[in-house]
């Protein structure tokens, strides 16, 4: 398996289309009582649910960016994107996907990896990102990776994100 580095120039705005099956949600709830208690519960739900997918590489809002691939016969299976966030010195994965053909495969970790010795070769202090609560491979995928729960937006998405059920949680691991 080889990963390259994908040229801005080219993949500017390359667009990632996809959709995952998911059997749990991870609820969010908050509840105010002397303080604030915020709760997050793994639920499985009734039926397996398909989720759609949608980026693109390079967006503007990304400075620095570096994004990184797998090609199969010249067709890019597997992708990373990540940036330093240089006020905070931290590392943040903007998108990682491989496509559903060869997910369990190891392309996930072997990017993910790569982009973890990138960032410790930056000096980065920790890698963060985001996923949505609905997102339960992805959160056990990060998860084995050594990343953890480190907060969350309620309104990240749409002003019913709970209600929703998807609400955007960032993970991060210490480097």
């Amino acid at each position: 398996m080889k990963i390259v580095e994908l040229d801005q120039n080219e993949y500017h705005n390359y667009l990632i289309e996809d959709t995952y099956i998911t059997k749990y949600l991870h609820l969010v709830k908050i509840k105010k009582s002397k303080g604030i208690h915020i709760y997050i519960k793994k639920k499985r739900i009734f039926r397996n649910k398909e989720r759609s997918i949608e980026f693109k590489l390079f967006e503007d809002y990304v400075e620095h960016g570096q994004a990184f691939g797998i090609f199969e016969r010249k067709k890019l299976i597997a992708v990373i994107e990540g940036s330093m966030e240089n006020w905070n010195n931290t590392y943040r994965i903007w998108n990682l996907y491989v496509t559903r053909r060869h997910r369990k495969e190891g392309f996930g970790t072997a990017l993910f990896e790569h982009m973890e010795s990138i960032a410790k070769s930056l000096g980065a202090r920790a890698i963060v990102l985001e996923v949505q609560s609905c997102n339960d491979p992805a959160i056990n995928f990060y998860e084995k990776h050594g990343l953890h729960f480190i907060g969350l937006n309620t309104i990240a998405y749409t002003n019913e994100d709970v209600q929703n059920k998807e609400v955007r949680l960032e993970y991060g691991k210490r480097l």
